[in-house]
């Protein structure tokens, strides 16, 4: 016999013992599956009473749960919560005004500031001058010494000497 053949052969003879045991198994699976049905019907009929038992003790532990963390718990995990994130949250951005507003506000400031100069400089003339707006006839405006109510003030076009004193803080009287 050659070598093919006898490769041939045994793999036959090896094929029909699987299909032999084969044959053989599937009559007792077919039992054992009949057997496990019956078993578990069985252990489902005895395990249902007790699942119940368990599911009506575990029921108020479980409710009892739920209502320690929502009003216990759930405060605290919430207050941390919230301040994480307070802490996470950047600041703000600094509002940035526009130039142009910037520039308005200043301009308005140095007008306001020049209309206040110029009226209080009116009027501290007119009270000087008895309404005659002209620095140069200050008395003691021409006086290189400083000395007030001395030399060439009336030769300016001021008040004269004798009519008008000047006190330490910058007054002028009118003499009688």
């Amino acid at each position: 016999m050659s070598l093919l053949a006898r490769k041939k052969s045994k793999s036959a003879e090896v094929r029909g013992r699987a299909r032999r045991k084969a044959a053989r198994a599937v009559p007792l699976a077919a039992a054992a599956g009949v057997t496990v049905r019956q078993g578990a019907g069985g252990v489902a009929d005895w395990a249902s009473p007790r699942v119940r038992g368990a599911r009506a003790w575990a029921a108020p532990r479980v409710e009892q749960t739920g209502n320690v963390v929502q009003e216990k718990l759930a405060p605290q995990v919430s207050g941390l919560l919230t301040k994480a994130a307070q802490r996470l949250d950047p600041a703000p951005k600094p509002r940035r005004r526009s130039r142009l507003a910037r520039g308005i506000v200043l301009l308005g400031a140095a007008a306001s500031a020049l209309a206040v100069f110029t009226v209080l400089r009116k009027k501290v003339s007119s009270a000087m001058m008895g309404g005659s707006g002209d620095v140069a006839a200050w008395p003691g405006a021409g006086h290189q010494d400083g000395a007030a109510g001395q030399g060439g003030a009336a030769g300016q076009g001021g008040l004269a000497d004798d009519d008008a004193q000047v006190d330490a803080n910058g007054q002028v009287r009118a003499s009688s």
